[in-house]
């Protein structure tokens, strides 16, 4: 019973996220279509309607699973940056196995100076970690009552790569995307975040690894293809020999 209620919880969850965001495309598609412009205001509200669809149905589901009591428990989840060093430690590697090499090298991208790094991390936890409330704190953990953490994380990649496409298209970027290098990385966060919050169950470590992430992403050049298969499949061997380990508690 418990696995029917979850597998039909994740699906609202995931019916949900991508409806709200295909509409979005849906209207942007029928406007361009028509060849009908818009104000810049209209592409704020496509921006703010479809980028925070994760994290509304994630709330929704979160509540309704009974994973939380009150609403205001996820924000409290969502800031609870007291974890053991350790936990922390479990983001700084997984980040470093992807970026060390730019890191330690100083390959960043142009303009880039020291007050980037923390505007665009206070940005991130805005607009980029507010998709964990949906994807790990709720999706995937649904997920893995019924099937297991590997084939959780493939699931999660499959639906969660859909909706950056998604979002790519009503943010106009994605021409500028790298697809290659950007679905192995997106593969790579999956099992990384999966674990992270299997072994930790603290959302805001997987909203800072995420953030991180974005942070470096916009910051530092990008590997090639060959080195990003390298370092992300690291990270999928320890994601996953991390979750076989006996679970320990935060």
């Amino acid at each position: 019973m418990k696995m029917k209620k979850n597998i039909k919880l994740s699906m609202i969850y995931l019916t949900g996220t991508i409806l709200q965001m295909g509409l979005v495309c849906g209207i942007k598609i029928l406007l361009e279509k028509r060849n009908i412009s818009y104000p810049e205001m209209c592409s704020l509200l496509f921006l703010a309607f479809g980028g925070t669809s994760s994290a509304i149905w994630g709330i929704i589901i979160a509540k309704k699973s009974g994973k939380v009591e009150r609403y205001s428990d996820i924000l409290k989840d969502y800031f609870s940056v007291k974890q053991p060093l350790k936990l922390y430690g479990l983001v700084v590697m997984f980040l470093l196995i992807v970026f060390g090499i730019q890191i330690f090298t100083g390959k960043t991208v142009d303009g880039v100076m020291w007050y980037t790094f923390p505007i665009l991390f206070v940005q991130a936890i805005v607009f980029g970690g507010i998709e964990e409330i949906g994807w790990r704190y709720t999706f995937q953990p649904l997920l893995e009552e019924s099937i297991p953490y590997e084939v959780a994380s493939l699931v999660t990649f499959l639906c969660w790569g859909t909706w950056h496409y998604m979002y790519f298209y009503i943010t106009d970027t994605i021409s500028l995307i790298s697809h290659d290098t950007f679905l192995i990385g997106l593969l790579g966060s999956c099992f990384i975040l999966g674990a992270i919050y299997k072994k930790s169950q603290s959302l805001w470590l997987c909203v800072c690894y995420h953030c991180l992430l974005n942070v470096l992403s916009q910051t530092f050049t990008g590997n090639d293809l060959l080195m990003t298969l390298l370092c992300n499949g690291i990270d999928i061997f320890l994601a996953i020999a991390l979750v076989k380990r006996e679970p320990e508690t935060a």
